[in-house]
């Protein structure tokens, strides 16, 4: 694989992963085979369950795609990525603009210095675009963080007018994605 399908890859197997801590997924218990009809309710729950794991992993996405393609499309072309056209088409909020312009910022620094880089695997993908450095990574992983949150906390009071625990909800992603993160970054180095 070239890096930017190593990128993809390891985008959507956090995406993944990430849905895995932050969605439910619906337990098969042993009396449901003496109660037959039981079976519907979980296979109901079940496929909800996936489609919205499927709408999890688009969503989380969406925008590194779109960023990962636009890098990869500013790098042939010798040029800094067009962040402000990415902004525009996302159509978020004028609160939410700014982070969402950092957040994306971010993740171009962080795709150029991949695609420039060489390896089999991500992680070796990793330790050559940061130099073997778990310090820049580490850099990198905190400021991803924090955009992240910021973005969300600007998109929280919009989103609560729908979904009351919402709140609770981005808490989790934001702690169940820092977790994996600060795990990973003791696999890769």
């Amino acid at each position: 694989m070239d890096q930017r399908e190593l990128i993809q890859a390891y985008e959507r197997g956090f995406a993944a992963r990430l849905a895995s801590r932050v969605l439910t997924k619906p337990r098969l218990n042993a009396w449901m085979i003496f109660i037959p009809f039981i079976f519907i309710f979980y296979f109901q729950d079940f496929s909800k369950w996936k489609k919205q794991r499927k709408a999890f992993i688009d969503n989380w996405m969406l925008s590194r795609k779109r960023m990962l393609n636009e890098t990869l499309h500013a790098l042939d072309e010798d040029r800094k990525p067009d962040i402000g056209g990415l902004c525009e088409v996302a159509d978020l909020p004028e609160k939410a603009q700014k982070h969402y312009s950092r957040l994306l910022r971010i993740l171009a620094g962080h795709y150029t210095v991949l695609l420039k880089a060489g390896a089999d695997d991500y992680p070796g993908l990793v330790r050559s675009a940061y130099q073997g450095k778990k310090g820049d990574y580490l850099f990198f992983i905190n400021q991803l963080l924090d955009a992240e949150k910021a973005l969300n906390n600007s998109l929280a009071p919009q989103l609560k007018k729908t979904n009351p625990d919402v709140g609770q909800t981005i808490s989790k992603i934001e702690t169940q994605a820092d977790q994996i993160r600060r795990q990973e970054i003791e696999d890769f180095f």
